[in-house]
């Protein structure tokens, strides 16, 4: 009992520190202003672009070109505004009579790429009429830039840094869950279900640190590690915490291998949870509410997630047994469920304003992670209703092995219900009404009709 006393503190202090240390961002990036303004028509050339957004942002993560009709790419060297921690500003070159797009491409606090453009003109009536025409036809600047996203899409979203981070957080989550019920039933560091548990626990650091690398590709304007961009970046507060979730999964790793303590490893598996609802959309828009929802959220699938492993991993003895384990489970499970339900519903209402919200791809993708929930609802109305009480009255092997088999096929559907939440992770909400030139995933960005 005291080892438990003392792996329940640690765990809570874990969590409290986590907490305690993470610095909440204010919004979500958004373009609120510019100079020149869009749609501007100016008689000179401007000395400077000055972008105002709804968040602090940092210069270095940041980029800004000019395109005039003849396509000619400029980019601006960036500062802070000494003003105004939300605005950067770009020196501007003498420019002739034309119309011009300017291009942004900035690192929202919720650690995503975001670009858009507008347009502004210079000059005489005739000179931008001619510009006009002449701009008609540009799609993209002449020079080579780079894709908008890194790799491959799916859904809008960079498919590598996404499915990293489903599987990674994934791992993070199960390693959580199964050793909560190696805790629970007292099984020892030597049983099968611990040893499944240190096996991913290897896999999660490993999973985490290859989404941190693909992370910062993705956000990077040019999709390269430079050792400007890796300081800027990771010197960031969602870089930062990029980094201290990945060193935290190692926690729990040295917990089984080296501590031999499933107790420990369960309470240091606690802050690489509660981190990964300290990222991303939670982040960023309302965290006062957005982070304790999703960190509940994650928690909630965790101990779901962790009691269908138990049961497919757990060592095949006395089927009476199994029998009354699954019960607890089950019992878990549906607990889990009404929390999942709860909190999906307040994190969406906080994210989605409107009906025609969910024809977004951000929408589409939550409609998608709804369906595979209610699939997982009905694998469970049958185990609980079902399986269950046959199982209790037979108590026979080939009832435990049929559960066992039907439980592997649903956690192969929470596994894909999981690598939409990591989807989700890269796709930009609906961007607010007050926003100038979209705010939008870059996979959707292109220059301004």
């Amino acid at each position: 009992m005291k080892t438990r006393s003392r792996s329940i503190r640690a765990g809570l202090i874990a969590v409290a520190l986590v907490l305690g240390g993470y610095a909440i961002a204010l919004a979500h990036a958004a373009l609120l202003g510019a100079d020149p303004a869009p749609g501007s028509h100016l008689a000179a050339s401007p000395t400077r672009v000055r972008l105002l957004f709804s968040e602090p942002l940092d210069p270095k993560l940041a980029q800004i070109a000019i395109v005039g009709s003849d396509q000619k790419r400029i980019a601006l060297t960036l500062s802070a505004d000494p003003h105004d921690v939300h605005a950067i500003i770009g020196d501007l070159p003498p420019l002739a009579a034309d119309v011009y797009h300017v291009i942004w491409h900035v690192v929202s606090d919720d650690g995503h790429p975001v670009g858009g453009s507008y347009v502004f003109t210079i000059g005489d009536s005739t000179a931008v009429a001619h510009a006009q025409t002449a701009s008609k036809a540009v799609r993209a600047p002449a020079v080579s830039t780079p894709p908008a996203t890194w790799g491959p899409t799916a859904f809008g979203a960079p498919l590598i840094p996404a499915v990293l981070r489903g599987l990674g957080v994934g791992c993070a989550m199960a390693v959580g869950g199964l050793l909560f019920f190696v805790f629970w039933m007292n099984a020892g560091i030597d049983s099968r279900p611990a040893r499944v548990a240190l096996m991913i626990a290897v896999a999660a650091p490993l999973l985490l640190g290859a989404h941190l690398v693909a992370w910062l590709l993705n956000a990077s304007p040019t999709h390269s590690l430079t050792t400007a961009w890796l300081s800027a970046a990771l010197g960031t507060s969602v870089g930062r915490t990029e980094l201290w979730r990945t060193g935290l999964a190692l926690a729990p790793l040295w917990a089984l291998w080296l501590a031999r303590r499933p107790g420990l490893a369960l309470a240091l598996s606690v802050p690489t949870i509660v981190l990964s609802a300290a990222v991303g959309h939670s982040a960023a828009i309302h965290p006062g509410w957005a982070i304790p929802l999703k960190a509940l959220h994650l928690s909630a699938v965790a101990a779901w997630l962790g009691g269908l492993l138990w049961l497919v991993v757990r060592e095949r003895d006395t089927p009476g047994r199994f029998a009354r384990e699954a019960e607890k489970v089950s019992s878990v499970a549906l607990s889990c469920l009404i929390v999942v339900l709860l909190s999906g519903v307040a994190q969406t209402a906080l994210l989605l304003h409107s009906v025609e919200a969910f024809y977004s791809p951000y929408g589409v993708v939550v409609l998608a992670k709804l369906a595979g929930l209610l699939l997982l609802i009905g694998f469970g109305a049958w185990h609980r209703f079902r399986v269950l009480p046959s199982l209790a009255v037979r108590a026979d092997r080939e009832t435990a092995e049929s559960l066992r088999v039907s439980v592997s096929r649903e956690i192969v559907l929470f596994w894909f219900v999981i690598l939409l939440g990591g989807f989700l992770a890269y796709l930009s909400p609906p961007k607010p009404a007050n926003a100038i030139g979209a705010p939008h995933t870059p996979a959707a960005s292109e220059i301004s009709k």
